[in-house]
């Protein structure tokens, strides 16, 4: 469990972070907002950083690390990418936000829905969390249906957390959850419920390992049910060759939601979808204050332009697959209780820890982290990992050889954790 910052000695890598961590705990509840937890505890590893660039970030105590969090999947071609950061930087200076419409926003969408076979319409927000909401809302007018199905993260919003005491009471009943590598777990629930659900809500990463078919089997239970299938893709779109998971997989979702690498690091996001299920959506209230700006539209533009033209998508897959390649050598070299692998394929791969005892497992991975980040590379141990098109081969091999003696340091310190069979 972290220690109060309060409550930590001094003598610490991250001076300036602390204190800015102690002030933290007079001023935000939890002393941190929930993407900026402490990656290890706050006296061993950093908590504040004050600039990117490329694949690099600086904490405030000079310390510069190999990221491959990139805020969380909000960067996928690098911090400050000077041609997006342009784009925007120029569309604010014409005024960013009007007061009606902009002809942006349909240049935005037509951009947008080319890349999405079988999308017709849209609408556009500025989160993950909104764009998922919105998809749901617009399910429940275009068929009649209260109930959805949900498997994976889809933000923050009290639907997301149903069984939680601070939501709304019977959100539980209303927001059903099944197994994403189970086709028919969902079907059970439409058994369950004959004629109530709405919608289909699937994160592609849940599926795993990986497995196109398990998707399309979803897609055609939820159709065969009456039921709106919307592919939750803020994570994976623009990020999975050739542009988003289910045009590798062959498949066109009733609704697609987007956001994430979209904007590189800008606030945007959308729902896509079927024109039948979009027009639903006409009337209806989606609205908000700053759904319409355009500056971040204009950093998507400037995103997608680059992602078409240089070759990014290519990238990342061979980035993704050396990492794990490596990753994967190492473990085995090491005897490592862990498994290396795509969440859900190599642009965003991640490593979890096995070993049966869970305080065994709980050293070895906190050991390896800060192994890691004191070596100058920044991973996160509860969050998967992103590369962006900024990572190049030579970042890869670096962060290679953290973990090699990231490896070799847990197994000094914790030498039973890997001798198991």
């Amino acid at each position: 469990m972290t220690k109060n910052a309060s409550d930590l000695p001094t003598a610490t890598p991250f001076p300036k972070s602390l204190a800015l961590h102690r002030r933290a705990e007079r001023l935000i509840p939890g002393a941190h907002h929930l993407s900026g937890r402490p990656l290890v505890d706050p006296l061993l590893s950093p908590m504040y950083f004050e600039r990117g660039k490329g694949a690099r970030v600086w904490d405030v105590d000079g310390h510069e690390y190999i990221d491959f969090l990139m805020a969380f999947g909000a960067f996928g071609l690098g911090y400050a990418n000077e041609e997006v950061d342009r784009a925007a930087f120029e569309q604010a200076s014409r005024g960013s936000l009007l007061s009606l419409n902009h002809p942006l926003h349909l240049r935005f969408l037509e951009e947008l829905l080319a890349r999405f076979p079988g999308s017709e319409m849209g609408a556009f927000f500025k989160t993950g969390s909104e764009a998922t909401t919105a998809a749901l809302r617009i399910a429940r007018r275009a068929t009649g249906r209260r109930r959805v199905a949900r498997a994976g993260y889809h933000g923050w919003h009290d639907w997301c957390l149903p069984h939680n005491e601070e939501v709304p009471a019977g959100l539980a009943a209303q927001v059903l959850e099944f197994n994403a590598n189970a086709p028919p777990s969902l079907q059970a629930l439409f058994d369950a419920y004959p004629g109530e659900v709405a919608a289909v809500i699937l994160a592609p990463e849940m599926v795993l390992p990986f497995s196109g078919e398990t998707i399309v089997a979803l897609q055609d239970v939820s159709r065969r049910n009456g039921a709106v299938f919307i592919l939750d893709e803020v994570k994976t779109a623009f990020r999975i060759a050739p542009g988003s998971v289910q045009r590798r997989v062959g498949i066109q979702p009733d609704l697609t939601t987007v956001s994430k690498a979209l904007g590189n690091g800008w606030p945007v996001a959308a729902v896509l979808g079927k024109r039948n299920v979009m027009e639903s959506a006409a009337g209806m209230h989606l609205s908000a204050t700053y759904h319409g700006e355009t500056a971040s539209m204009a950093a998507a533009l400037a995103t997608m332009a680059i992602i078409d033209r240089d070759g990014v998508l290519a990238h990342l897959w061979e980035m993704g697959e050396r990492f794990l390649d490596g990753l994967t050598a190492l473990v085995r070299a090491h005897r490592v209780p862990a498994e290396a692998y795509g969440e859900p394929l190599p642009p965003m791969p991640f490593l979890r820890f096995t070993h049966p005892d869970a305080s065994l497992n709980a050293l070895v991975q906190s050991t390896f982290y800060q192994e890691v980040h004191a070596r100058g590379v920044l991973l996160h141990p509860r969050h998967l990992w992103f590369i962006s098109h900024s990572h190049r081969p030579s970042d890869i091999d670096r962060a290679l050889d953290a973990c090699d003696d990231a490896f070799a340091a847990a197994r000094r310190r914790e030498p039973r954790a890997f001798d198991h069979p």
